[in-house]
């Protein structure tokens, strides 16, 4: 049989009526058991597989979600992937991966896109540049076309009614600082990916506060922003850590950063932790294979994307309680990239 089979050609060479067929293979009432497996017999025989889109049409259930990823270069997707693949299988729902990377007009589109496409919902990690602006209105409209929306790692500001799982970053940072100066170091750089976002204006946040708290006074040019650039990176690391008053430590506020601090000292010649000590962010395991291994503080990614999977499961299945917004703690793993500064004081 050329093409592809169909439930008609199932039905003739049954002699029988499609629709006979379709409540078999739906598991539909009206059908006895012998003849039920005689159909599903015969359909397998003729490699009949089932139309989905055919069947979202019937029902107006794609069980399809948009998963909008903000760079999908960065380890944490791939983990928090993970995680809401854990919770979206078992129901046999699939999940659309659209990465802006970092683009306010890209963001806009995919919405539109997933909109279009009939999702029943989105996960999104939201966009927001240093001005306040962002896709806050597309995501309403996604709501009041009745497509459920779920914001994790980020939020926006002004746009409320929306489910979230973030992670107290403002804490996460602070703990970083507070166990950097436990050893001794005043002078701690901070390396900040694109200020604007969510995550790292909280970051910072969570940095001043510290700093206040233990009467530190950074300098400011220690305050790297906008380190989204490898070449433009290396250039303001190797500016601030050739510097005869330089920091004694430095605080990663991503993965990619840890790994472009950790190149920076290599490149000048500085030896991690004994002239320069590091406090990463995020887990990959490059960390622990990085010599030596750096001390990281670590997010709950995978839960964070059980979390916001099943928050938007919920909402799906017609959950229509109060706006639910979680927040996690990350953990400080401490390995080998932090010194005390009676041992780096002597090489400086």
């Amino acid at each position: 049989m050329a093409g592809k089979t169909t439930i008609k050609d199932i039905a003739k060479s049954l002699g029988i009526s499609p629709s006979t067929v379709s409540r078999a293979l739906s598991n539909g009432p009206g059908v006895g058991g012998d003849l039920r497996k005689k159909i599903r017999k015969v359909a397998s025989q003729l490699n009949y597989i089932p139309n989905s889109s055919a069947k979202s049409l019937r029902t107006r259930k794609t069980k399809t979600i948009g998963l909008i990823v903000s760079d999908i270069r960065n380890p944490f997707f791939l983990e928090f992937m993970g995680g809401v693949e854990a919770v979206l299988f078992p129901r046999e729902f699939k999940f659309i991966v659209c990465n802006t990377g970092e683009d306010s007009k890209k963001e806009e589109i995919y919405i539109r896109w997933l909109m279009e496409h009939g999702v029943e919902g989105i996960l999104s990690s939201p966009y927001q540049d240093r001005e306040g602006s962002n896709n806050g209105a597309f995501y309403k409209k996604a709501m009041k076309s009745g497509i459920h929306v779920v914001f994790y790692d980020r939020l926006l500001e002004g746009v409320g009614g929306i489910d979230s799982v973030t992670l107290d970053n403002e804490q996460a940072i602070m703990n970083g600082v507070f166990y950097l100066r436990e050893r001794g170091h005043e002078r701690i750089a901070l390396c900040l990916h694109k200020r604007g976002i969510y995550t790292i204006e909280e970051r910072y946040s969570g940095f001043k506060k510290a700093c206040a708290i233990l009467g530190i006074h950074p300098d400011d040019r220690w305050v790297l922003e906008d380190m989204t650039d490898y070449s433009v990176s290396l250039d303001k690391l190797r500016s601030v850590l050739t510097a005869s008053d330089r920091p004694t430590a430095v605080i990663s506020t991503n993965q990619y950063l840890n790994e472009t601090v950790v190149r920076a000292a290599r490149e000048l010649g500085l030896d991690i932790p004994a002239d320069l000590s590091l406090v990463g962010f995020d887990d990959s395991s490059l960390n622990e294979l990085i010599d030596p291994p750096v001390t990281t503080i670590r997010q709950p990614v995978v839960d964070m994307g059980k979390i916001a999977a099943t928050l938007l499961l919920g909402r799906i299945d017609g959950d229509r309680g109060e706006q639910t917004r979680i927040v996690l703690k990350a953990e400080l793993l401490e390995r080998n990239s932090v010194a005390s500064t009676a041992k780096i004081v002597k090489r400086l």
